[in-house]
């Protein structure tokens, strides 16, 4: 399975730099638009950053923090500890871009996208040499605080998104918008595998190559960009706007169904990423390596998947046919992973999995952009955002200690959490039927 995990990755980064080369440089050469294209080189290397930052650890943190021989916690440390720490570190990076994105967002409204973009690459270049430090001395207090900062400037995709819509035209809005998911995509995939494969030269390692991509990228915003916002609005700097949203989700009538059902089933996806390194390392024996092969072939699959597998299927069934079909296709998929006992097994499953995921995600932003008016379409889809995120965040926050006990956990609790999803969206589906159909 290792040498099929790397090899997909590796036709994942030929692709995503071929399709790139081809878009901004051969495409566009001669075309007139082609300077108002290269615009996007660096908001899409931002969410690319972004989306790498998430994932970048998972290989490194849970063998530093479970293992009881080469980790950084004295061995003498409980098992239910481990697990506390390592869900907490986890969570500080979603926490910070809870906070991060609608705080970066009103600075950009007030000051400008290209300064609070250039700045927000050089926090993330300090944090990830924090972070390279948190490691080198084990200070975990160091690590916490890396974390949570590196997340406070990922939410610098929300600024990066602004930033293509008002530089996009009517005509070619929807294909720069799928750029953007591929520059995220191509981010998840690269993150796990490049933490794992550097950490093999020492964990601080990727965090230091981290660093000089977003030095590289501050540099390329600040003498390359060019503001793309006309007209700077006083926005309120509110650094609770984050909460603030996610009430304000719940206080809708038209969506409150759909953010429900998608706060549970972000709830249960989330745990079953964050976590799955602990199950694997209990159950299979992986290594910092082979984390990094998994997570690479989940990236791999959700990128086919919403690239290729599921565009006829997109044009032949309606979004909340769709939605429930993913549901409760992952909450079926999900259990069989714990009847898993070889390499082989895990290669077959996981691009059901992914189909599943490739699925929910498309059809849920779908549904909730035509239930919402067209004038908030860009505030309706921030709070879509937060309610995700929230739940991301709280897995590990609370179930870290749990998990390094029941390794289980990410896989039952995942699977719950879509069948819950499942049952929620048919109860409410019929409040948004006639806006759907």
């Amino acid at each position: 399975m290792k040498e099929s995990l790397e090899i997909g990755t590796v036709i994942v980064v030929i692709y995503a730099i071929i399709t790139t080369i081809k878009r901004f440089f051969l495409g566009n050469l001669f075309d007139k638009v082609h300077i108002e294209n290269m615009q996007l080189l660096p908001l899409l290397l931002t969410i690319f950053i972004d989306s790498l930052g998430f994932g970048l650890v998972f290989p490194i943190f849970s063998p530093l923090i479970i293992n009881n021989e080469g980790g950084i916690l004295s061995p003498d440390v409980s098992l239910g500890v481990r697990g506390l720490l390592f869900g907490l570190l986890v969570a500080s990076y979603c926490v910070g871009q809870f906070f991060g994105g609608p705080f970066l967002g009103a600075l950009s409204d007030r000051f400008g996208r290209k300064k609070i973009l250039a700045a927000s690459m050089g926090l993330a270049f300090l944090s990830y040499i924090f972070s390279a430090g948190g490691l080198a001395i084990a200070s975990l207090s160091i690590l916490f605080f890396a974390r949570f900062m590196t997340g406070i400037s990922a939410g610098s995709y929300a600024v990066a998104q602004s930033s293509i819509s008002e530089i996009s035209t009517k005509e070619n809005k929807a294909k720069n918008f799928g750029l953007v998911g591929m520059a995220f995509w191509t981010g998840f995939v690269i993150g796990p595998f490049l933490g794992g494969k550097l950490a093999v030269f020492g964990f601080i390692i990727p965090f230091l190559i981290s660093a000089l991509i977003c030095m590289g990228n501050a540099l390329l915003i600040f003498f390359t960009f060019k503001e793309s916002l006309e007209e700077k609005v006083a926005s309120k700097i509110n650094l609770l706007h984050g909460f603030q949203q996610i009430r304000r989700a719940f206080s809708m009538p038209d969506l409150r169904g759909i953010f429900f059902v998608m706060f549970i089933c972000c709830l249960g996806w989330g745990f079953f990423t964050e976590f799955s390194p602990v199950f694997l390392i209990r159950k299979l024996g992986f290594g910092v390596e082979q984390i990094a092969n998994f997570y690479a072939w989940v990236g791999l699959w959700i990128a086919i998947s919403q690239g290729f597998l599921i565009r006829p299927i997109l044009k032949r069934f309606a979004p909340h046919r769709l939605l429930r079909m993913g549901l409760i296709l992952m909450a079926l998929m999900l259990p069989i992973m714990l009847f898993v006992n070889s390499n082989v097994g895990l290669f077959w499953l996981i691009p059901c999995i992914a189909f599943a995921q490739a699925l929910i995600f498309p059809a849920a932003a779908t549904l909730v952009s035509n239930l919402g008016p067209k004038e908030k379409q860009g505030e309706i889809m921030g709070i879509h955002n937060s309610v995700q995120w929230a739940a991301v965040a709280l897995p590990p926050l609370f179930s870290g200690s749990f998990v390094a006990l029941y390794p289980h956990l990410p896989i039952t609790v995942g699977s719950f959490c879509m069948f819950i999803a499942f049952f929620v969206f048919l109860k409410f589906y019929s409040a948004f039927q006639g806006t759907t159909e």
